[in-house]
């Protein structure tokens, strides 16, 4: 069955009551939502990371270098497993210098290091062609606010800036900046304080189920799951292949959030 078929079926009052609620935020995720990335470490290059470590004194090829720094990024990823804290390229930098040289690093070696390796780590990440025009689409409609869990607060402004989207946006919300990452509590409260949104007036959008759709469906939000295949526990009616569909979707479900000029459309 298509959306199309799902959508039409619903019942006309489930559309009223959606209309009455007042939905007026979205919460966007931001890497593999609005972003393509790998989300695997060992799979990014590391070429102006090795460069920067040879500059501080390592001897060693450039595949020493990326198993020092996966090491020290998978350590402080189990660190984080049980308690959420979001860990920074800073300290990543640190962890991974010191396996890979046997010395504390300084301020200035831990901060080139962590530019670097994020320099690496974002050549891995691909724009959305039609990305941009969906969104300034979308805040017509809606204030948009991206939660994203990250370890350097620049890099989802930096990204948005080279979407062209960054005048699309209101809020960013980082879990580096609150300190712990979804699904903790905690970002989701910091981007409604931010946001100044209630709960039930915030419909969240994202790819992975326990940071994206479960989590914020705990703290009073809707969600709508960004995902190409239908999963158990998730209407088509709150699933979408892409943020491109978004617009359509929340068109239908919420139609008194239509821009005022396309209201009775065909």
């Amino acid at each position: 069955m298509h959306r199309a078929d799902v959508i039409g079926s619903l019942p006309a009052r489930s559309a009223a009551c959606w209309q009455a609620v007042g939905m007026r935020h979205l919460f966007l995720d931001f890497f593999g939502t609005l972003v393509d990335y790998s989300d695997s470490r060992a799979g990014q290059g590391y070429t102006d990371t090795h460069a920067s470590m040879l500059a501080l004194g390592a001897t060693g090829a450039e595949h020493e270098t990326a198993t020092a720094w996966l090491q020290a990024f998978h350590q402080l990823n189990d660190e984080a497993t049980d308690d959420m804290r979001e860990f920074s390229m800073e300290e990543l930098s640190r962890r991974a210098i010191v396996r890979l040289l046997g010395r504390e690093p300084d301020a200035a070696e831990i901060a080139d290091g962590a530019a670097s390796n994020m320099a690496d780590w974002e050549r891995g990440v691909v724009l959305i062609p039609g990305m941009a025009q969906t969104l300034q689409e979308l805040s017509q409609s809606f204030t948009l606010t991206i939660v994203s869990n990250t370890h350097s607060a620049s890099v989802v402004p930096r990204q948005l800036g080279a979407m062209g989207a960054a005048g699309s946006i209101s809020h960013i919300v980082t879990s580096l900046e609150v300190g712990y990452r979804k699904p903790h509590p905690a970002i989701y409260q910091a981007a409604l304080e931010l946001a100044e949104a209630k709960a039930e007036q915030v419909i969240f959008v994202g790819d992975t189920w326990d940071a994206d759709f479960d989590g914020p469906r705990a703290q009073g939000m809707e969600a709508v799951l960004v995902h190409p295949d239908a999963r158990d526990g998730v209407p088509e009616t709150r699933r979408v292949t892409s943020v491109l569909e978004l617009p359509d979707l929340l068109a239908f479900r919420y139609p008194s959030t239509r821009p005022l000029g396309t209201r009775g459309a065909a």
